[in-house]
């Protein structure tokens, strides 16, 4: 995980992204209103989805099961 500047991240978006892809590499995107965004690419991004999903579902299942 990196974390860069808004500035330095629109100057340098397309090796970023590129990074973001090829690397699987998470960037912080630290803006001045302190409101942070992420940049991933979208197969980190499904898998991280995925995992929540079936956490979700197993909970329902845990759930269903207990008296």
């Amino acid at each position: 995980m990196i974390a860069v500047p808004s500035g330095s991240f629109l100057k340098e978006f397309t090796l970023l992204a590129e990074r973001a892809e090829t690397e699987n590499e998470t960037i912080v995107i630290q803006r001045a209103n302190g409101k942070n965004m992420v940049l991933m690419s979208l197969d980190a991004f499904n898998a991280i989805q995925k995992k929540l999903y079936e956490a979700s579902r197993q909970r329902t299942e845990q759930e269903k099961d207990s008296p």
